[in-house]
């Protein structure tokens, strides 16, 4: 192929022609042809990892791709990074994708997971990438389509395997932000410009370890409804399968979906609107005895009578788990959020059920707080489940916890973080995210200026539910970092297409005059 021929295929895959190409995107030989900036032997040139040694780098292009919110279709380079932390007997993943030259928008984005995934799949990196962004991703050197750590809970000397724990922790995510970055860079020949994080649930944990551990390695980071002081929560999350235990009692789901229908009419209004949320908790004194000796219809027009047990279950929930002497483990899930997530059951009958635990949580219980993926967590006793709660705490929290409260190391760094939390979350406790941004307030009164929360009520697990959620906060991320947009309130929305402003932490949204279904109707005030 002749000179000409290479450099107009090299211009057509960077979407420019050679003539409008910066110099620095160009790498030449001695021959001053230009090398394709997707060339492995190029890419992996000068590329450093911290501690770790590279395995293995793939890189190719994909041309004509049709991505949602891109403008046309677009050409990236994929690359596909494989490393080892020496000792550590561990095999790291992380990808990375780099738009075309002329599509960049400077910046790059790392894109957080869910549950045990440390990521969500090349899937989650496509609307990234439709915005221009460079994108990446890890797999914290295990397989995140498992849905549980059968596989790598043990090491190769039988022992729980805390490397790889910490990789998902915290290490491979500090590894994504200067692989991303370095990759960017040499791909582009400058940047970027600017860096951010996005996740929620694990992925905003993810953002959280960052802000706390690696304060340097993003501008922005975008965290909602984040899994963190994960060593404590997810043993919180088996409370409600406890209770059961403990009453031999599992209610059908149709049963829970009472109560939530009984407390939601009790206690909606509360707040000066009829909109199917609780916005004013403190105002709501509703109490599920009030249900007992109900007769509700079930799937198939069954009719089931709500006994005592019933209604104390459903107490025992919303105030959270407590040991033996009463005193506070954690806190509960919210009047008017599901059961199902973590207070399961499943029937073969209306009326003949069993517990359905949450599956990650019963994996965190017995294989690593316990040590035995065997043991019978329905025979625990509550001194038995205490000392698991604060078992769990001493071996992980320095690991994963998440619970680092000095942020000042990325206020310097000139980071911004925002974070919200649906008040109806199913399965991650709102209050302890509340909790923790006080606890940063109490630390730093002017932590505001970098980091901001927000709840969002009637919201459940990353959004859904009868509430409405924030419509862009990454975006809201983006200008706070580079327009210097303080990002006052979060606007949202729902699907019914009602709209709030979110207000920030502790603020509520007050309703003041005018229709209720507009943001505009509202106020963020101290209290209802």
């Amino acid at each position: 192929m002749t000179f000409l021929k290479k450099t107009l295929l090299l211009a057509l895959l960077l979407g420019s022609s050679a003539a409008a190409t910066p110099p620095s995107l160009w790498h030449r030989r001695k021959t001053c042809q230009p090398v394709d900036p997707c060339d492995v032997d190029f890419l992996a040139s000068g590329l450093k990892i911290k501690d770790a040694q590279l395995l293995d780098l793939t890189a190719n292009w994909t041309i004509g791709a049709t991505v949602t919110g891109a403008n046309g279709m677009i050409n990236y380079c994929n690359v596909l990074v494989t490393y080892t932390h020496p000792g550590w007997n561990d095999t790291i993943h992380t990808q990375v994708l780099l738009p075309a030259t002329k599509n960049w928008n400077g910046r790059f984005q790392g894109v957080g997971g869910g549950g045990w995934a440390a990521n969500s799949g090349v899937g989650s990196l496509m609307a990234p990438l439709g915005q221009n962004y460079s994108t990446g991703n890890t797999d914290a050197g295990h397989n995140p389509s498992l849905p549980d750590t059968s596989s790598w809970h043990r090491g190769a000397n039988g022992d729980l395997n805390i490397p790889l724990l910490t990789d998902f922790a915290s290490v491979a995510l500090g590894d994504l932000a200067d692989i991303g970055k370095q990759l960017s860079r040499k791909y582009y020949g400058y940047g970027p410009v600017h860096s951010y994080w996005n996740g929620c649930s694990t992925g905003g944990r993810q953002g959280w370890i960052m802000a706390q551990k690696y304060p340097g390695a993003y501008d922005g980071i975008y965290a909602a409804a984040p899994a963190a002081q994960w060593d404590r929560f997810q043993v919180a999350q088996y409370w409600g399968q406890f209770v059961m235990n403990q009453l031999q009692h599992w209610p059908n789901q149709c049963v829970f979906d009472a109560f939530t229908a009984a407390v939601v009419a009790a206690c909606d209004g509360l707040d000066g609107v009829t909109d199917g949320v609780i916005s004013n908790f403190d105002a709501c004194k509703w109490d599920p005895a009030t249900l007992v000796g109900t007769t509700i219809s079930c799937s198939g027009g069954v009719s089931i009578k709500i006994v005592d047990k019933d209604a104390t279950i459903v107490s025992k929930v919303w105030q959270g788990p407590r040991a033996s002497d009463g005193s506070f483990l954690w806190w509960g899930i919210q009047p008017g959020a599901p059961f199902s997530g973590l207070t399961g059951t499943t029937c073969t009958n209306v009326t003949n059920c069993k517990g359905a635990p949450f599956s990650i949580t019963s994996d965190w219980m017995t294989r690593w707080c316990i040590g035995d993926a065997d043991f019978d967590l329905t025979a625990l006793t509550l001194d038995e489940y205490t000392s698991v709660f604060y078992e769990c705490k001493h071996k992980y929290e320095g690991i994963i916890g998440t619970n680092d409260i000095d942020l000042q190391p990325f206020a310097r760094a000139g980071g911004k973080m925002i974070s919200w939390h649906g008040l109806a979350d199913q399965l991650i406790y709102p209050l302890a995210t509340g909790d923790y941004y006080q606890r940063v307030l109490d630390g730093d009164p002017d932590a505001p200026d970098y980091f901001r929360f927000f709840y969002a009520p009637g919201v459940q697990h990353c959004g859904g539910g009868a509430g409405e959620a924030p419509t862009n906060p990454f975006q809201a991320v983006v200008d706070w970092v580079e327009k210097g947009v303080v990002p006052v309130t979060l606007p949202a929305g729902n699907g019914a297409g009602r709209t709030r402003n979110l207000c920030l932490y502790p603020l509520v949204s007050v309703y003041v005059s005018g229709d209720p279904n507009l943001a505009s109707s509202f106020e963020c005030r101290s209290h209802f």
